[in-house]
């Protein structure tokens, strides 16, 4: 049996990044069932647009428990300020009956559980979400040192399929880290997982991505406390 160990609910973005990541990192025994929501786009109205889908998407889940339901997206679930990734969680767990969770809830656990607050912050959105998303970190106790958008182009449907781990490499490499104790980059479709380990090398300062501190939240909200190896500080904590 696949979830031996935990079975976990994904509502995310069209995209298959979540669940390759997911499939391929996590622990034998653990199992990911996922939903994919249509959205407009990362602009702040597209992340409204999406995140007003999520309650009625957890509906999905009452058939079968789940250890936990992940609502797998960075903008989306901190896009209307300060308490909105809990008032998502309120959603989930009112829809489906199973432990909620979002991605900016578990990249602020990742910054406690790490000890770090000071960041540097790379992502694929349009000014207007970064915005909203530095906002969000800062009212969250976060300093935001510097917010960076790369890449992004409107003509795309999400602008940002060509940012391969190359460029998204390079692009971090450009930033200036001083006075970081951090680096984090944001969204979920980005593949980033394979990039964590070479950072916290280069840089010399704890990783946070949107896929790594989702994983790890997922896996101890649902009391799995493996430790894996080579993804980033933290998930060895």
């Amino acid at each position: 049996m696949y979830s031996k160990r935990a079975r976990i609910g994904v509502i995310a973005p069209i995209d298959d990044q979540v669940e390759y990541a997911f499939n391929k990192y996590a622990p034998d025994g653990v199992s990911f069932d996922s939903t994919r929501l249509w959205f407009p786009g990362p602009t702040p109205e597209g992340l409204i647009y999406l995140s007003n889908q999520v309650e009625e998407a957890a509906k999905m889940y009452t058939k079968l428990p789940h250890d936990v339901i992940l609502f797998g997206c960075t903008s989306g679930s901190c896009i209307k300020g300060f308490g909105w990734d809990k008032e998502l969680i309120a959603q989930i767990e009112r829809a489906s009956g199973c432990k909620g969770l979002t991605t900016s809830t578990c990249v602020l656990d990742a910054y406690k559980a790490l000890g770090v607050n000071k960041t540097v912050v790379m992502t694929p959105y349009p000014d207007a979400t970064n915005e909203a998303e530095k906002k969000f970190m800062e009212d969250n106790g976060i300093e935001v040192i510097s917010i960076t958008g790369v890449g992004f182009n409107p003509m795309k449907t999400y602008g940002y399929k060509h940012a391969d781990t190359t460029f998204l490499y390079r692009a971090a490499k450009a930033l200036d880290m001083t006075g970081a104790d951090s680096f984090f980059l944001s969204c979920m479709g980005l593949s980033t997982m394979e990039l964590c380990r070479i950072f916290e090398e280069d840089f010399g300062i704890p990783v946070i991505t949107s896929h790594q501190a989702s994983l790890w939240g997922c896996l101890r909200a649902a009391g799995i406390k493996d430790k894996l190896e080579g993804l980033g500080k933290l998930l060895t904590i």
